[in-house]
Formats: structure tokens, C-alpha cells, sequence
């Protein structure tokens, strides 16, 4: 091929095609595909270095990997090292690519080669040129691609090789060779303890650049596992105190900082030589190392008697003064180190930025800077310059950072301004009051949704320890809940803004429940948080007080049903709460009714007969639709609230008049009272909820472990029963491969009623309506929600059977308890009732699902033989059917070789953290054992069989055996030539000398003999045999004559032979 394109004109192609760059690149491939099969290596390479271009561009060439291999093996450098190029970047998922085995001979003969010519090499006098210096940078070139594509497989084999490249005499063999070995060691991580030996001897190489790299992979391998490297810390420490490589400096000292953890004594020893470093060099890499260094080493500086030595505060103020310059510095990067280094610094020496003003400054000026990362850090710098002092100063600053920021930087801005103010126990909090107000301010931020529930769990934390400040978290509380009426806004401070316009106050979602709940666990604060001015508690335009305003908060219907409801959890604590908000009205009704008769109380301390009973109708009417929810526990809440206030004497239908209503409201408050809110709720630590747990309740002498121990577990009998499924033990029968979640079974099963009376079992029916009768017409009257409650109570009879089914038609998922469609089809059928067939047919479709067919006017005959036909066809092809723009799993390589990386499901992210697990596994502290030997590549050598001595009397008694053998045989071959002669040989074998010695010819009188002759079954064996019978006596003769001598012949044809490869063997 002449006339392909090159690199530069793919280049130029490209840029040229800017509108229909997509179809150039595909025609080009497709060019390049043609050239990969030309056998001509510089067609292959150029095709090669093509398709490399385009990987870079994002198109994937991993199909190429087998031409790239071929090229490899091309013994010009120049091509040779654009197939290594191509292998490195096309092998992309070299653990998943078969063609990765193909590599590993070619490999092992380019570093074999480099070793055997090495000598060569150092006589002559030349590493760079001639054969032997080409062999050096072919080595260089597999090696380059070793780490690349290195598997367990490659490491296994190629380990012993590149060991041995550690000794070459070219410093450029043994440093790449050394820095192979690491990506090796991720794939095959127990290959360190085999060459761990020859690494150390690397750190007394006589060149420099052998040494950095052995430094280099050693530190990289110190990384996951410390502890292994420690007998090498006096060979760092005097490359630390040695050498004058900046780069290998950095790399020992973070290994010697690195291992400070694991030898505290070696952090005294580190203080003065890094000490040296920071003061005299002036490359910012080394210096930050250095001082970072220090900062790990710091924590460690004790002595034995608790006392530190005395050069610790010059260290500390050396490590503050260049850590000051960092932040300083105009260079992002170096004033992100800086906040890096204060951060570990501060861990161990708190108590510096108090000390040093310029710090903190320079620290606060970095929270308004532009690089988000540097806001983050410099906000974690924060505890260690807050005090009880500055909290509040500090804290209203960084709220002021809330409203500007956004994104994650946001979330960590309220996270750290709960974590300052919750600290040790809210120890620099003076007032709690004040920081209740940070949490409404902080509930209503947007975009911090992630905290709402910390936000909740801290103002729950506050009120229920605090006891001053209870009140005023109800009072909050309150005002949190009734701003979100659409009667809040009219002519109140907590929903308006100074200009009188409306202000869409957010709040959020996970807040809620903590406010409601702090609201109803001590609602007889209510009257104290609202005595204040300046607080609307108007719910909306039918509000009769603060009682009624908070009950139609938490009972909204919207709330429950509107378009957009609170989550259930919310709903169910609403639902809990407002029940207390009730009682808590009713008592404070019973108050007023006392101050009526010589009590003084203000009016907005009153709770009215109209309050209480627009209460009582707000609860009635609301609650219905709270007990319609799907949730569980909403539902199951708002019908026990319900029904408590029907037992307590509160109508549904009719609710009295509001004297009435009071009355029954003020006789039931000591009830409720004690029913709800008996007392308010106390702050237990966690070890003291141990500790009663263990000791039982209060009063009592018995521990909860003795009260479990005297119950009687008799009475769950039926949990003991044998099911289809479990046993009476509770194991499951048989597999649980076997249970189905998609079959229906019919519900035969019947369970039986334990009359202790009696003392018998009865069984009952599976239908409930048996068992408990019918419910009357006055009964259903008498429910209270309506569908709700008549759907619970008439649930047993076999019409609501019928009626919830019909609720759930269409949804395949859901298993009710009626007979399975199989059975009632047969059933059906059996009785001739088609109507039957058709209803449990219906039934089955609706509950899994309908399946419609279209017949195009087809009978059923033909129909069902189509559909045969189609069945056949469908299993003669092979693939299924692809749709346009949807890439199958098992299409071939050409219909998606165009297609970029990003489309492509690439390897997993967890794998590199996973190879470096398993090389933290290694343990190097341990000697190696006798099964861990160098992997050798060696052809399997079959064991020869051990020679047996032969028993002589043994073979002896078989040899008479034998003999005697071979005379009855004679003696039987003699008796059937006889035979032979009367009855007469088909084939004629016998005569032909094939059984032993010829046979006498029979006397040419015989008629057996020539009838044998002319016997048309021998005429025919002869024909399929090739064989000539004798015609007379003499025949048999002459043929036994001819066959000794071609026997003689072939006797000496093979003597000559065996001479000639005599003489043969011995030149």
C-alpha cells in the first residue's frame, strides 16, 4: 500500500473536517483496519501510530491489540517501539485481554536478551551503540511496556527477570527495572517478600539515580503498611543527613515521617536534621516537607518522666514563621499547603494562634477568599481560635457566609457552626436563648437540606436539657409551626417583612417534627412563650387562639392530602402532638374557669370555651382524613386519637353546644393529662438508660431480665405451629429456592381456635365472615370514618373481599388470599360452567397483568400453527434483533470500534484500592518460608517409573505355565488342519501359512478340495480380499516358497539399515 495516509495527514484531515469530523474519523478507521492486515511491518506501524492519535482522542483501539503485539516483534527499534507504544495504550484492561498472554515470551527474550549481551557491552567499552546497546534500549522499551500491562500472570513469569535486571552494569536497566517492580507488586504483592532483599541492596548503589528510585518505590510501598520498612530507617536516616538530592529528600522524608507513628523514638532523633533543612534550604517542596515532617513528630516528643526537651518551643516557633510566610504567599498553592500544615500543626500544639493575633488574621482573611478548597480548609482552622468570647462575634460573621455561599461549601458552614456552638458539651455557649435563634436562622437557609436532621436533633438536645430556655424553644417552636398558615402574613412580625410585603419563609422539612414535638411534650409552657409581644398566633382567619391555631398546624388538611403533603414520619409526630396541644387546652379551660371564681389571668393566658371547642371541631374534622393515609402509623395515630375523643364523650355527628363541649372537654382533662403529657420529659444520659435498664423500673425489685424470665411464652401457641413453609422450631422446609412470589396458591389452610374452656380445638374456616358474623346495619352506622372504618369492620364478610380486590385491579404485584385461577379454571370446566371459566380467567389477568394478541382475522388453527412456525425460526437466529442507537453486550468488534471511552463501561474504581489492600496484607517482618520460592518457567518432566525386581521362583512357575500353554495349543492347531481338510476354509487362510507352519496339501482326489475352490462364498471373499485361490495341488506351494523369500529379503533390508545408523551414531 503506497498511497496510505500518515500521521500528519490524519492530523490535517481532522482539522480540516471541523462539520463532519465524525465521518472522516470513522472512514479513517476503517483505512486503518485495511492496513493492520498488510503483512509489511512499516504499513502495520504507521496504521498504528494512527490509530494511537485517535485513542488519545477517546476512541478505543483495544482491538488492535493483536497487530500491535506483531509489531513488537519487529526487530527494527524504530517500529519495534511504536508497537510497544500501541500495547501500552490499546491494553487498556490488560487482566480482562487474552492477547496479554501473547506478550509474555516476547517480553522475557527482550530482557534475556539485554542480559546476555550486557557483557558484550561493558568489554567493548559502548552502551549506546552496536548490538549490544540496542539490546539495552529494546529491554528499556519492554520493561516501559511491563508496567503498563502488567498482570498476576506476567508478574508470576517475568519476576525472576527483572531481579536479575538489578544487577546490570547500565544504571538505565536497574532504575527502570526498579521502578517496574512497584507495578508488578500491585498486581502480584507476593513478589515484595520474594525480591525484598535486592530492593534494600539498591539504597548502596554506587549511582545516584539507582538510589532515588529504590527511594522512591520504597516510599510509594510504605504508604499502605509502615510497620514492614522500619528495619530501613537507619539507611534513610543517613540519606537524610547525606545527601544534597532535593527530590530524593522529599521522598525520605515523608517515609522517615511515616514512620514516626510506628517507632515514637525516632521523632526526637528527627527534630534537629529537619530543623537544618527548613533553616537552610530554599526550595518550597523540601521546606514544606520538612515542616510537615516536624509537625508528625511533635506529638511524639515526650519522654519517659512526661517532660519535653528543651528545643521544642524554637521548633514551634520555627515551624509557625514558615508556615506564616506559606499563608502569606500570593501562590494558591502554596497557601493551601500553609492552611495543610497549621491544621497538623494545631493538633498537637492547640494553644498557638492564641498566641500569635497575625495567624488568626491572616487565617479569617482566608474565609473570603475566591478557591473554594482554601475556604474549606481555613474553615476547619476555626476550633482552635473560637472562645466563650468571640463564639458569638464569630458566629454571626459566618452566618453572614451562609447567605453568600453555596454548593458543599454551604453544608460545611453549618455543619462547623453546629459543631462550635455543641462542643464539649455546649462549652462555650453562655446563652442558650441566643443560640436557639442561630437554629431558626439556620432552618430557614436553603440548600442545606443534608442538615436539617442535625438541626432538628440539636434544638430537640436544647430544649430537653436546658431548662431556662424551654419555654422560649416553645415559643419559637410556635412560631414556626403557625407561620406556615396562609393567615400568618396578615399583620404579624414573624411572617412580613418591615415594608409590609409578603416573605416566603422557608423552612425545613426535617425541622418540623422537632418543633412540633418540643410544642406538645410541654405544651403548659405555651401560655408562658406567648406572653411576649411582638408574636402572631393566627393561623389563619378562623383561629380562636393560640390552642386552636397550633391544632389546626399540626392537623392541616393539606398536610395530609394536598398537593404537596409532609412526609409520614412528619405527619405521624403532628398527629401525636396535637393530642397533647388538646389536653393541655382542656387544662388550661379548667384554669380559666378557676380564675373566673378569683384567679387573675391575662387574656392571652386564657383558653376559652370557644377555643375549646373550635379545637374539638378542628380535631374531629381533620382526623378523618389523617386515619385515610396509607402509612401505617398515621393511620393507626389517628384512629386511637379519634376514638379517644369519642370515649371521652365527643360526637362525631353532633358536637353540643360550646357549653357542653367544655364541660366534657374540662371533666376528661385529668385523663388526657395523665393519658399524654403525665409529666414532662427529663434528659437521661445513655449510661443511665443502661443502668435502668438492667435494674427494672423504678421501685420495683425486679430486673427486666427477671421479668422476661416469668413470662409465659405458652400463650403464643400458634407461633409453635408447623406451617407449610417452617417447622415448629422455626426452621424453613426443604429450599428456599422453592418459595415463588409469582405463583398463586389456593389458601387451604385452616387454623384453629383454642377454647381454654372447653379444652378442645376447633377448627375454623378461612373465611372470616364464619367466624365473626355479619355486621349489622346499625353497626355500620355507628363507624366513624365511614368508608375507613365500615372498609376495617366488614372486612371479614366475602363482598369486601370482592371490593378490595376490585381497588387493586391492574396490579400484578399484590397476592390477596383467593383461590389460585388454575384451580377455579378446572373447577370451571368440570361443572361446565363457562361463565366461571370466564371470571377466573378475568381474574387472573387483572392480577398479573393482560397479555393481548393480535389475530388479524385468523381462526385459532391457523394461529397456533403461525405461531409453531415462528417458534422454529426464532431458533435458527443467532442473535437477536438491535435497535438502532443501543449497543448489545455481544456485538462484534467492527459495529462498535468507533465508539468513545465515555460510552464505554470501563473497569472499576474500586480496584486500585483494592491492589493496594492486598499489598498492605504483605507482612516483610516474617522470614520467608519453604514453599515461598522464586516462580520458575520450566517444561513438566514426567518421573520414570521405579525398576521392581523380579521374583525367580515366581517367574519360573509361570514359564512352566506358559510352556504348557503353548503344547495344548499345538496339539489343538494340529486337530484343526485336520478339520480343516473335511470341512474346508473359506478364506483359505490355513493354506497360506498365515496360522504358524504350512499345512500338508490335501490329495488332489479329495472332492472337498476342489469343491472349496469353486465355492462361490470363497469366490467372493476372494473378490473383497484381492486374493487368488490355488487351482491345484501345486499352488499352495509355490506360494509358501515365495513368502520365505520375501521374508528372507526384508530380514536383510533392515540389517543394512541398522548398520547404516550404527555408523551414523558414532560419527
Amino acid at each position: 500500500m503506497v498511497f496510505e495516509k500518515t500521521l500528519n495527514d490524519l492530523v490535517s484531515g481532522i482539522r480540516s473536517h471541523k462539520r463532519d469530523t465524525a465521518l472522516y474519523i470513522s472512514q479513517s478507521i476503517a483505512e486503518i483496519k485495511n492496513e493492520l492486515q498488510s503483512p509489511d511491518f512499516f504499513t502495520k506501524s504507521n496504521a498504528l501510530q494512527k490509530l494511537t492519535f485517535l485513542q488519545m482522542m477517546g476512541y478505543t483501539m483495544s482491538w488492535a491489540a493483536f497487530a500491535a503485539v506483531e509489531v513488537m516483534s519487529s526487530p527494527r527499534f524504530a517500529l519495534k517501539r511504536v508497537g510497544y507504544l500501541a500495547a501500552c495504550q490499546g491494553l487498556d484492561q490488560p487482566d480482562r485481554s487474552p492477547v496479554v498472554l501473547l506478550t509474555t515470551n516476547l517480553l522475557q527474550k527482550e530482557l534475556r536478551g539485554a542480559n546476555v549481551n550486557h557483557g558484550a557491552a561493558s568489554a567493548s567499552g559502548a552502551s549506546g551503540g552496536g548490538p549490544a546497546g540496542e539490546n539495552i534500549y529494546h529491554a528499556g522499551l519492554a520493561i516501559n511496556c511491563l508496567s503498563n500491562i502488567a498482570t498476576e500472570d506476567l508478574g508470576q513469569a517475568l519476576l525472576p527477570e527483572l531481579l536479575h535486571m538489578l544487577s546490570h552494569p547500565s544504571p538505565y536497566i536497574r532504575k527502570k527495572s526498579l521502578l517496574c517492580l512497584y507495578k508488578l507488586f500491585l498486581k502480584y504483592p507476593q513478589g515484595l517478600r520474594l525480591s525484598y532483599d535486592k530492593i534494600k541492596l539498591c539504597l548502596d548503589d554506587s549511582h545516584p539515580s539507582v538510589v532515588s528510585c529504590a527511594v522512591n518505590v520504597i516510599t510509594e510501598l510504605a504508604e499502605s503498611n509502615p510497620k514492614n520498612y522500619l528495619p530501613l530507617a537507619p539507611s534513610f536516616f543517613k540519606l537524610l543527613t547525606s545527601s544534597a538530592n532535593n527530590w530524593m529528600l522529599i521522598k525520605v522524608v515523608k517515609l522517615l515521617g511515616s514512620l514516626v507513628p510506628e517507632e515514637p523514638r525516632l521523632a526526637r532523633k528527627l527534630l534537629e536534621p529537619l530543623s537544618g533543612i527548613v533553616k537552610s534550604t530554599h526550595a518550597k517542596s523540601l521546606l514544606y516537607e520538612a515542616v510537615y515532617a516536624i509537625t508528625l513528630c511533635l506529638p511524639y516528643v515526650k519522654k519517659a518522666d512526661g517532660t519535653q526537651p528543651a528545643n521544642i518551643p524554637d521548633v514551634v516557633e520555627l515551624c509557625v514563621s514558615t508556615l506564616r510566610s506559606f499563608v502569606s504567599d500570593t501562590d494558591q498553592n502554596l497557601k493551601y499547603l500553609g492552611l495543610v500544615g497549621f491544621g497538623s500543626l494545631l493538633s498537637s500544639q492547640p494553644r498557638v494562634l492564641h498566641s500569635h493575633p497575625e495567624c488568626r488574621s491572616l487565617i479569617l482573611q482566608c474565609l473570603s477568599d475566591e478557591d473554594v478548597t482554601i475556604r474549606s480548609r481555613s474553615l476547619g482552622l476555626l476550633k482552635f481560635m473560637t472562645t466563650k468570647r468571640n463564639l458569638a462575634d464569630l458566629i454571626s460573621q459566618l452566618l453572614s457566609h451562609v447567605e453568600a455561599a453555596s454548593g458543599e461549601y454551604r453544608n460545611q458552614l453549618v455543619e462547623e457552626i453546629v459543631w462550635l456552638c455543641s462542643s464539649n458539651k455546649y462549652e462555650l455557649v453562655m446563652d442558650f436563648a441566643w443560640y436557639v435563634d442561630v437554629l431558626v436562622i439556620l432552618a430557614g437557609v436553603r440548600g442545606i437540606e443534608n442538615q436539617g436532621e442535625m438541626i432538628a436533633k440539636q434544638w430537640m438536645d436544647v430544649a430537653w436539657r436546658v431548662l431556662p430556655v424551654r419555654c422560649y424553644a416553645v415559643r419559637r417552636s410556635l412560631e414556626i409551626l403557625i407561620c406556615r398558615g396562609p393567615g400568618a402574613d396578615e399583620g404579624g412580625s414573624n411572617g412580613n417583612d418591615a415594608d409590609g410585603k409578603e416573605n416566603d419563609r422557608h423552612i425545613l422539612p426535617e425541622v418540623l417534627p422537632a418543633a412540633a414535638w418540643i410544642v406538645g411534650e410541654y405544651s403548659q409552657l405555651i401560655p408562658e412563650g406567648v406572653e411576649e409581644e411582638g408574636l402572631n398566633t393566627t393561623f389563619d382567619t378562623s383561629s380562636k387562639g393560640p390552642y386552636h391555631s397550633l391544632i389546626q398546624a399540626l392537623t392541616a388538611p393539606t398536610d395530609a392530602a394536598g398537593v404537596n403533603p409532609l412526609p409520614c414520619p412528619t405527619q405521624a409526630v403532628f398527629v401525636q402532638n396535637a393530642m397533647k396541644v388538646f389536653s393541655a387546652a382542656c387544662q388550661r379551660n379548667v384554669e380559666t374557669q378557676g380564675s373566673n371564681t378569683g384567679m387573675n389571668l391575662d387574656d392571652k393566658l386564657m383558653c376559652s370555651d370557644e377555643e375549646l371547642h373550635a379545637c374539638v371541631e378542628t380535631m374531629m374534622k381533620n382526623l378523618i382524613i389523617y386515619a385515610e393515609s396509607t402509612d401505617p402509623e398515621v393511620k393507626e395515630r389517628a384512629f386511637t386519637s379519634y376514638q379517644l375523643l369519642l370515649s371521652i364523650g365527643l360526637t362525631s355527628n353532633s358536637f353540643g353546644t360550646t357549653a357542653s363541649v367544655a364541660s366534657t372537654c374540662r371533666a376528661a382533662a385529668t385523663t388526657l393529662t395523665y393519658l399524654l403529657t403525665p409529666e414532662p420529659m427529663k434528659p437521661i444520659s445513655a449510661k443511665a438508660q443502661r443502668r435502668l435498664a438492667a435494674e427494672g423500673p423504678p421501685g420495683s425489685p425486679v430486673s427486666v431480665q427477671d421479668w422476661e424470665k416469668g413470662v409465659n411464652w405458652d400463650v403464643f401457641w400458634f407461633a409453635k405451629e408447623e406451617t407449610p413453609w417452617f417447622d415448629k422450631d422455626g426452621n424453613v422446609k426443604g429450599s428456599v429456592e422453592n418459595i415463588s412470589f409469582t405463583k398463586q396458591l389456593s389458601n387451604s389452610t385452616t387454623s384453629y381456635v383454642r377454647a381454654e374452656a372447653v379444652g378442645m380445638e376447633q377448627p375454623l374456616s378461612t373465611s372470616a365472615s364464619e367466624t365473626f358474623g355479619e355486621i349489622t346495619a346499625p353497626a355500620a352506622e355507628k363507624a366513624p370514618f365511614g368508608n375507613a372504618v365500615s372498609n376495617v369492620t366488614s372486612g371479614a364478610s366475602m363482598g369486601q373481599t370482592t371490593s378490595t380486590f376490585n381497588q387493586r385491579v391492574g396490579d400484578p404485584f399484590y397476592l390477596n388470599s383467593t383461590p389460585s385461577p388454575s384451580n377455579a379454571l378446572i373447577a370451571a370446566k368440570g361443572t361446565g360452567m363457562e361463565g366461571g371459566v370466564v371470571d377466573a380467567a378475568n381474574a387472573a389477568a387483572t392480577r398479573f397483568g393482560v397479555l393481548t394478541l393480535d389475530s388479524g382475522g385468523e381462526s385459532e388453527e391457523e394461529s397456533g400453527r403461525k405461531s409453531k412456525k415462528k417458534k422454529k425460526k426464532t431458533k435458527k437466529s443467532p442473535k437477536p434483533q438491535q435497535h438502532v442507537g443501543i449497543a448489545l453486550a455481544d456485538s462484534d468488534d467492527e459495529d462498535d470500534d468507533h465508539m468513545p471511552h465515555s460510552r464505554r463501561g470501563g473497569a472499576g474504581k474500586g480496584n486500585r484500592s483494592k491492589e493496594f489492600a492486598n499489598l498492605a496484607m504483605v507482612d516483610l517482618t516474617t522470614p520467608l518460608g519453604e514453599d515461598e520460592v522464586m516462580p520458575r518457567n520450566e517444561h513438566y518432566v514426567v518421573p520414570e517409573r521405579p525398576k521392581v525386581q523380579p521374583d525367580t521362583a515366581h517367574q519360573k512357575q509361570k514359564k512352566k505355565k506358559k510352556d504348557k500353554k503353548k503344547s495344548s495349543r499345538k496339539d489343538k492347531d494340529a486337530s484343526g488342519t485336520s478339520t480343516a481338510a473335511v470341512t474346508g476354509d473359506l478364506l483359505g487362510f490355513d493354506m497360506m501359512g498365515f496360522g504358524g507352519e504350512p499345512a500338508a496339501p490335501p490329495a488332489p482326489t479329495a472332492p472337498t478340495v476342489v469343491a472349496s475352490s469353486n465355492n462361490p462364498i470363497n469366490n467372493a471373499f476372494d473378490d473383497l480380499l484381492g486374493l487368488e485361490m490355488p487351482k491345484s495341488a501345486e499352488a499352495p506351494v509355490a506360494m509358501i516358497q515365495s513368502s520365505e523369500a520375501v521374508e528372507a529379503k526384508a530380514r536383510k533390508s533392515a540389517k543394512k539399515a541398522s548398520k547404516k545408523a550404527k555408523k551414523k551414531s558414532k560419527q
